[in-house]
């Protein structure tokens, strides 16, 4: 922090030399911090070493015959966590939002979600004297925990975890230490079960906001109900052990497997549940992570945690509806516990890179389907926590995921009309001036709240930087819209962005300090205080690469103005000023910053070439994050925190961390795959690398799943004479489903065309080592996507995976029997199913309405499906208490023949409804309301 004395020469500065045209800086950069100290035990290396096929796999079968694997010990935690006991194992939306390890079972505070009511999710009592943990010796990992309690006389070993379908099981040994036989009574309890169902408890309880309904389920081998819990005696000889466990299934209707898990775990022993859970726990880090191999084990160990995080972090809950009935990344399941429009595209930048498209899928379709065709809003699962924001880049980072992943083109067609809805959305609230750069008030909508000191220079609207991530979202609808072969909608969305760039350069340019600053709106004045925000217009390629707009790049020299780290949000030296001016506001720092200073370089060190930023300076921001995340830089200790605070530079110390754990707000494993290893991501069928060469000898992204196929990235430095991965050679190297496509004898900006073979070098130069054509890399509107799950999700979107069949119902002519005001018939039929526009009958006085479809010509039809809204906060719509589907014979309206309905009982959002074909013209769907309610519609879809 600038001294009182620089503070007032600063502030005279601004006052007198506002004009002063900035000097040429030094041609070096002056980011002095040097790098961090880890600290920590030895970091578990893998049993095997690296595989041209997938080394996870590898890894995961030289242990798969037991239940000791590398992830769960890469990521124990033993003893006494100075993070806090945050349970890791988790389902797919149960979890601990608080963990008390002094109760035996599921202590704490039992999520589903979210907190359901700050209660433990079962407890289990021994005898009746207290026992006491044995804190040296619990040990967890993602997969499970594990701990020892004791009083006289008593020792219990547990283990307890979540399976992926929502089921508590506890593994308890009882152990008699004393030198007599003892009888103990063992009893369980939980607050969610409490009704006697033969052998179980049972109940039912509602989930916060009533998203849905739980049928919790609670049983343990030999106990049986009583007075509201579940009994049973053991007596032990001296010395003697048993061995039972206790099951509890967080069992809802969306998700059928969470019963079949629960009854499964039910049936087998205590030692087979605990082997059958570890296994297939860690089988899904084979499954869907790539390997990444670097130099240094501190950041190794940081990038398996981050992949971690992101399961930690992640939702997937299917309620039905469009309150989280897609997958989705949430903000931080021990704090705020919802999907953030700030934070999404951060992490499908990182899930692109699981193998699983639906994990990187699912966020952008959560935000295109429940924004009412406009800007992205938080997922309305959870209203009391934001609501929206302009500080995000969606489209973005869906349309690199799409890249990536490929698939059939209509999920670039909802790509496309999701990003234009945001764009012209965004634009819509927030450019009240209409000059083509979004303006406000206030630092929440950043996501950097008080650290944003821009706000603080002069009261009112500020045209903003952030207008960035509407051009690049405008961007990704131009080439979505141009992928499909909308030309006339890629035209229209190219010239937006190209009024969105224009109102960026000519409104945010201030010329007489080369810098690009926000505007104070009603005084026509460009703000000198700055956050890194400023920069997102270079971050994401909307400047041009000129030597004027560059001079801005000036300020990243100085750490005084732009340190690595930490990284702040705002300029340092402008924070001081408004600290002296009265406005101190906070100085945080968090993986959000982080993740938009990667994107920064990331951009600026290709597109942007200059004398100020160094990959030095990235390679430096690489581990200072990394050394973040671990408390006090020991790595025994991740915990990326909301955000930490209170830097002591002496020390070289985070004084404080945030009260919210295991966080996953930013991203930075994308940065491995794409800066280091230089994965570019394209549109056609070529590969690209352009590293960032921060002096690594070696490196490896192995088996990223790559539009269908494997792909790995492999990077051995021939300078140094050692081979470091066997069976591949010195140099870099790609190679796809596990086969060399081409080597080059460099780190160096590469471009491979799988059809030819041929490797060129559009900017520097290398020698070509090998290369092979490839047969089978597609351009990504060419993969075909045919998962259960990923079809699953997409049909709940509107799309149809499964055929190319044309949708009979666009273009229909319909008609209703009541249409409520605010609504439309034709909303049903615009091909998207998104919450709003609607049909709908609020205030009609029918018990039964109906919605009709003339389809203008006889047309043969076996398959209708019917999106129906559910909007639990207004309280008007639910799905109908039942419905059918009539055709019209000519003279009278007839049920159409052998409907088959899936789901059997209407459902929130996506229902289908098959039968015998027939050929008719008009079609339509009676419906008969639930009680209290009346019936919206989406979308209806024709087949």
């Amino acid at each position: 922090m600038a001294s009182v004395r620089r503070v007032t020469r600063r502030l005279a500065v601004l006052t007198l030399l506002g004009a002063l045209l900035v000097p040429a800086e030094q041609a070096v950069a002056a980011q002095t911090i040097g790098y961090p100290t880890f600290s920590g035990p030895a970091i578990p290396a893998p049993p095997v070493g690296y595989s041209t096929g997938s080394t996870m796999r590898a890894i995961y079968d030289a242990e798969a015959g037991g239940t000791d694997f590398w992830v769960d010990r890469l990521l124990a935690r033993p003893g006494n966590d100075p993070a806090g006991p945050w349970l890791m194992t988790r389902g797919r939306g149960l979890f601990m939002y608080t963990h008390n390890p002094g109760v035996l079972g599921f202590g704490g505070n039992a999520a589903y979600w979210d907190n359901i009511s700050s209660q433990n999710a079962y407890a289990i009592t021994v005898g009746s004297g207290a026992l006491t943990e044995q804190v040296a010796n619990r040990w967890q990992a993602p997969s499970h925990w594990k701990g020892v309690y004791t009083r006289t006389g008593v020792r219990v070993d547990v283990a307890k975890f979540i399976t992926h379908n929502n089921v508590a099981v506890t593994n308890l040994t009882v152990t008699n230490t004393g030198s007599a036989a003892t009888t103990l009574p063992l009893r369980v309890t939980s607050p969610y079960a409490t009704t006697a169902t033969g052998t179980e408890l049972t109940g039912q309880r509602q989930v916060k906001n009533n998203l849905t309904t739980i049928r919790p389920r609670l049983a343990g081998d030999g106990f049986t109900p009583a007075n509201g819990g579940l009994d049973r005696s053991i007596t032990l000889a001296a010395g003697q052990s048993l061995t039972t466990k206790v099951v509890m299934g967080f069992v809802t209707d969306e998700i059928p497997e969470s019963l079949t898990e629960y009854n499964a775990y039910r049936a087998r022993t205590a030692a087979d549940a605990f082997a059958t859970h570890v296994r297939d726990h860690n089988r899904w880090w084979a499954d869907n992570v790539p390997y990444l191999d670097v130099p240094d084990p501190a950041i190794k160990k940081n990038i398996y945690y981050r992949w971690w995080l992101m399961r930690f972090n992640h939702l997937d809950v299917d309620i039905p509806g469009q309150d989280f009935q897609f997958p989705v990344s949430i903000e931080g399941v021990t704090g705020y516990n919802n999907a953030i429009a700030l934070t999404q595209p951060m992490h499908i930048d990182d899930l692109k890179y699981l193998r699983d498209p639906v994990y990187s899928y699912g966020p952008w379709l959560s935000a295109g389907q429940s924004s009412k065709g406009g800007r992205f809003v938080d997922n309305p699962g959870d209203p009391e926590n934001w609501s929206n924001s302009y500080t995000q880049y969606i489209s973005e980072a869906a349309w690199r995921a799409y890249q990536v992943h490929g698939g059939q083109p209509a999920i670039a067609g909802n790509l496309a009309r999701y990003a234009e809805g945001d764009a012209k959305g965004q634009l819509a609230t927030y450019d009240t001036n209409d000059n083509g750069v979004i303006e406000y008030d206030w630092g929440a909508m950043t996501g950097n709240d008080a650290d944003a000191v821009s706000f603080d220079w002069r009261p009112g609207n500020l045209d903003r930087a952030e207008t960035a991530y509407v051009w690049s979202g405008a961007t990704a609808a131009r080439q979505a819209y141009a992928l499909v072969g909308n030309t006339a909608k890629a035209n229209e969305m190219q010239a937006l962005a190209d009024r969105v760039r224009t109102g960026v350069i000519n409104t945010l340019w201030n010329p007489s300090r080369q810098l690009l600053e926000h505007k104070h709106v009603s005084t026509n004045t460009h703000v000198p205080w700055k956050e890194i925000n400023n920069y997102y217009p270079y971050s994401v390629g909307l400047m041009p690469d000129t030597d004027q707009y560059k001079q801005a790049l000036r300020l990243f020299a100085d750490p005084a103005e732009y340190p690595v780290f930490p990284f702040y949000t705002a300029n340092q030296r402008d924070k001081a000023v408004a600290a002296a001016a009265g406005h101190p506001g906070s100085n945080n720092f968090s993986t959000i910053n982080s993740t938009v200073q990667f994107r920064f370089y990331s951009s600026v060190l290709r597109n942007y070439p200059n004398q100020w930023t160094t990959a030095e300076d990235y390679k430096k921001l690489l581990y200072w994050n990394t050394w973040a995340q671990y408390v006090g830089g020991n790595t025994q200790w991740p915990d990326a925190n909301e955000f930490w605070a209170n830097w002591n530079p002496s020390g070289r110390t985070i004084d404080y961390r945030s009260w919210i754990h295991h966080n996953i707000l930013g991203s930075s494993n994308w940065t491995l795959v794409e800066d280091v290893a230089g994965l570019r991501p394209r549109t056609d069928t070529r590969v690209e690398l352009s590293p960032i060469d921060i002096g690594w000898s070696h490196f490896a992204v192995n088996n990223l799943r790559y539009r269908g196929l494997d792909l790995s990235v492999v990077w051995d430095d021939p300078a140094d004479g050692v081979t470091r991965y066997q069976g591949v050679p010195e140099g870099y190297s790609v190679y796809l489903n596990g086969t060399r496509a081409f080597t080059v004898d460099r780190l160096t900006r590469v471009l491979y065309d799988p059809t030819t073979g041929a490797v060129t070098f559009p900017s520097g130069s290398g020698t070509v080592r090998f290369s092979t054509p490839f047969a089978g890399l597609r351009a990504p509107q060419d993969v075909v996507h045919t998962g259960a799950r990923v079809v699953d999700v997409f049909a709940k979107a509107g799309v149809n995976l499964t055929s190319t069949a044309p949708n009979l119902a666009r273009g229909a002519a319909v008609s209703a029997s009541y249409t409520a005001s605010g609504t439309s018939t034709a909303a049903a039929v615009d091909d998207l199913p998104t919450n709003e526009p609607l049909w709908g009958t609020a205030g009609s006085p029918n018990a039964q309405d109906w919605y009709e479809l003339d389809l203008r010509q006889s047309r043969a039809v076996g398959e209708v499906r019917l999106y129906f809204r559910d909007d639990r906060a207004a309280n008007r719509y639910r799905a109908p208490a039942s419905y059918t589907v009539q055709r019209w014979d000519g003279s009278a309206w007839v049920a159409v023949p052998s409907q088959v309905r899936q789901p059997a009982a209407a459902r929130a959002n996506y229902n289908r409804v098959t039968f015998t074909p027939v050929t008719t013209q008009r079609l339509r769907v009676l419906l008969t309301h639930a009680s209290g309610f009346r019936t919206a519609l989406t979308e209806v879809k024709v087949h």
